[in-house]
């Protein structure tokens, strides 16, 4: 396998393997990565990877446009199996799955943080994002995660965006092989989704709080049409968040939109 920093091969040459150590799937152009998941889950095998080279819908949370344009990004989908796991940890698998990558990250001396559920951030500018959804095929229960990392977008993919988001080329200066980067990012979830299931969440939450550059700040919390101002108090050890408005009231949540 390539270094993260070689130059990188054809997209369909890509020789990647899943969770199962299977070959993934590759797509030239797809809808989504997300929406070919779930029209083909039935016939997937537990941990298959779909990646996309472009995609001509792709969406983040809250239905919110992904910029995917061709040759530059990773769009991928892994199809997580659930055995062993209760209900409410499998929120917890995106914030593995996310601290996971914010660690690759660092040790490629990209200072990245993750924002509370699960977007990982530098400096404020987001850099990628992640949906799952529960997927279901008798008896089987089965996560699909979708993720989004800005690898090497230039400055001009970003001027119609309303948000700040950069990519790992803008901030290194120099350009990343995507290939080499996705299949460390999967042998490392890989690992983590075994600690987890026999650690738990918590070691992870321990980690998450050491790169954490958020608690503290001010912020709003979206439900719906209403938005709470606030202050980010906490990560708790199940992965919720701590939030105390401004009237002083202090909050719990496991899943919602953070604006910072």
């Amino acid at each position: 396998m390539n270094s993260i920093f070689d130059a990188e091969r054809p997209f369909l040459k890509w020789k990647l393997s899943d969770l199962a150590g299977a070959p993934a799937i590759l797509l030239e152009e797809s809808e989504s990565t997300h929406v070919y998941m779930k029209e083909h889950f039935a016939s997937l095998t537990p941990g298959a990877l779909i990646v996309a080279n472009s995609q001509t819908s792709g969406r983040g949370r809250h239905d919110r446009v992904w910029c995917s344009p061709v040759n530059k990004n990773l769009y991928f989908n892994l199809l997580l199996p659930l055995e062993g796991l209760q209900r409410h940890q499998y929120t917890q698998v995106m914030q593995v799955a996310a601290i996971t990558i914010a660690h690759i990250l660092q040790e490629i001396e990209v200072t990245a943080s993750v924002k509370w559920p699960n977007d990982i951030l530098w400096e404020r500018h987001k850099i990628s994002g992640m949906i799952s959804e529960l997927l279901i095929h008798s008896p089987n229960e089965s996560l699909s995660l979708g993720i989004g990392i800005n690898v090497n977008s230039e400055a001009s993919d970003f001027k119609d965006l309303n948000r700040l988001a950069s990519s790992l080329r803008l901030i290194l200066n120099q350009p990343l092989n995507r290939e080499a980067l996705l299949q460390r990012i999967v042998d490392r979830i890989a690992l983590s989704l075994e600690q987890f299931k026999k650690e738990g969440v918590k070691p992870w939450i321990a980690d998450w709080r050491k790169m954490d550059h958020f608690i503290g700040c001010q912020a709003r919390m979206v439900e719906g049409d209403t938005v709470i101002h606030g202050t980010i108090m906490d990560i708790n050890d199940n992965g919720s968040l701590l939030f105390q408005t401004q009237d002083g009231k202090l909050m719990t949540r496991y899943s919602g939109d953070l604006e910072i």
